[in-house]
């Protein structure tokens, strides 16, 4: 019985808020390996002819400049990256 009340509280909850909706959520990352020493970073979801700034960190505090690329009108934005021993996070934005 427990377990129905709370199933129900819950889907009554949800019925009852507001969806968010995000019209833009900004661009995205994928990396893979292309070989043993580089890495392909491809930013997605970068409007049409606007930059993309691409920056590195091996603390998530300390950032460092990779590229800034413009985005094509169809596609995303591409960079080869040399791979490094130690453990590196990367990190795009729209300025």
């Amino acid at each position: 019985m427990k377990k129905l009340i709370f199933i129900l509280a819950v889907t009554m909850l949800a019925m009852h808020l507001p969806a968010q909706v995000t019209q833009n959520p900004g661009p995205t990352l994928k990396i893979t390996t292309l070989d043993s020493l580089h890495l392909q970073i491809v930013a997605t979801a970068v409007p049409a002819f606007h930059q993309a700034v691409l920056e590195t960190s091996t603390n998530l505090v300390d950032w460092t400049f990779i590229s800034t690329n413009t985005a094509p009108l169809v596609g995303g934005i591409t960079n080869i990256v040399q791979t490094t021993n130690t453990l590196t996070f990367y990190r795009v934005y729209l300025p």
